[in-house]
């Protein structure tokens, strides 16, 4: 058993899940519209400078507050809404096959 060809397997699989096809579906929407792409592209760079930044309590709080209205902002657009969705059970199957893979490892070595 090769690991490299089994990890291949797996991301053959993923990618034929509901929610990889949706989240693909939903983003290449997204990448149509410069705009909107633009948009989401500028949260998520204040999103990171918020969690890399070394701000003070209040100038965190404060920063997150104006990313929250950003973000309600842009959720309302329907195509962004479908995006943020997609990416969240996207990521909700995985963290699942995570947990599957870590709890199975640990039952093995007890």
């Amino acid at each position: 058993m090769n690991i490299g060809d089994k990890a291949k397997e797996l991301t053959n699989a993923v990618m034929g899940t509901k929610e990889y096809i949706e989240l693909k579906q939903a983003k290449s929407v997204i990448d149509k519209n410069k705009a909107l792409r633009s948009k989401i592209e500028d949260f998520k760079k204040k999103e990171d400078s918020l969690y890399k930044g070394k701000l003070s309590s209040n100038d965190a709080q404060k920063r997150a507050a104006e990313l929250n209205k950003i973000f309600e902002n842009l959720n309302n657009i329907p195509e962004v809404s479908r995006f943020v969705n997609a990416e969240k059970s996207f990521n909700d199957m995985l963290q699942k096959i995570y947990r599957q893979v870590n709890d199975t490892l640990e039952a093995s070595l007890k």
